[in-house]
Parts: C-alpha cells; sequence; structure tokens
C-alpha cells in the first residue's frame, strides 16, 4: 500500500475523470445516485494504489475497470435483493397511474438488457460496456488487461453470449 495521493493531484484525476466515471456507471446501474457512489468509490479507492503514480492513460483504464467491476458486481447485488424479495412476495411491482406505454416497455427493455449484461462472463461485460460508451479497442485492452488484438473476440463472444441471454428471456 502507497501513501495516500497529495489532494492537489487528487483533485486534478477527480475532475479530469469523475464526470465519465459517472456515465460509464449510470449505463450500466441505470441509476444516477448509484453511479455516483460507484464513481466515488473508485475515486477513493485510486488515492491509495499504486496504478495513481502512472502516466494518466494507465489511471484512466485503471479507474474504467474498477468501476465497470463495481458496477456490475452491485447490478448482480441488486438482482439478487429484488429475486429474494420476488420470493417472499416483499416487492410490489405496481406501475405508477400516469405510466405511459412507452415508458413501460422502455423500462422493461432496460431491465432486460441490465439482466443479460450481468449475466455474462466479467470480461465480457466489461469489453462491451466500455465499447458501447465508446471506447477504443486500445483503451479497452489496457482497461481489462488484455492485448489489443485480443478485444475484438472478447467483443465477437461477449455480443454473442449477450444476444443469447437476451433472447432467453422471451422463453
Amino acid at each position: 500500500m502507497m501513501d495516500p495521493l497529495p489532494d492537489d493531484r487528487f483533485a486534478e484525476l477527480f475532475r479530469g475523470h469523475h464526470a465519465r466515471l459517472v456515465a460509464l456507471a449510470r449505463r450500466v446501474l441505470g441509476d444516477l445516485d448509484e453511479a455516483q457512489d460507484a464513481a466515488q468509490e473508485a475515486l477513493l479507492a485510486l488515492r491509495t494504489d499504486p496504478v495513481a503514480s502512472r502516466g494518466d492513460d494507465d489511471v484512466a483504464a485503471w479507474l474504467s475497470r474498477v468501476v465497470t467491476n463495481g458496477s456490475l458486481n452491485r447490478l448482480r447485488t441488486r438482482r439478487r435483493a429484488d429475486a429474494r424479495a420476488q420470493i417472499v412476495g416483499a416487492r410490489d411491482r405496481a406501475l405508477p397511474l400516469d405510466a405511459t406505454a412507452d415508458a413501460v416497455v422502455g423500462a422493461d427493455e432496460r431491465e432486460r438488457v441490465r439482466a443479460s449484461l450481468a449475466s455474462l462472463p466479467e470480461r465480457q461485460a466489461a469489453a462491451l460496456l466500455l465499447r458501447h460508451t465508446g471506447h477504443s479497442y486500445r483503451e479497452i485492452a489496457g482497461a481489462l488487461g488484455v492485448a489489443e488484438g485480443s478485444v475484438g473476440v472478447l467483443l465477437a463472444r461477449g455480443e454473442r453470449a449477450f444476444r443469447g441471454a437476451y433472447e432467453e428471456m422471451d422463453r
């Protein structure tokens, strides 16, 4: 464990990465408050991690990986809690009276995507999330600690597994 980052360096990293990390986490979680928590946890972890002394590209890749993995873990935890609540009948899924059909379909679709994503192996899910939030193959490789040439295969396998999981929900 290293000494904590100096406050000025931490503030610089926070300003440079916070918005991007919140956006990435929100794509996974669908909840702004939870996304902000995930981003904050990653940035706080950076304060005492040796990667903080490396270059900005390494720091950005590390933060992306930590936020993605943390968000997927939060999503899995939420899904398990929801499943337990359904089993005991503790969750009321009544919709607000003013909900429109479009809003219901949209919410259902987002939940299906999140559930399908959470069912994938962690690397595949992370690769898909990073790619669909605009990261390059090089950035994905850095974030996941794989060779850049492996990213395409990882994405293809992830897309195939995602499609299978998504279609399985129709059955």
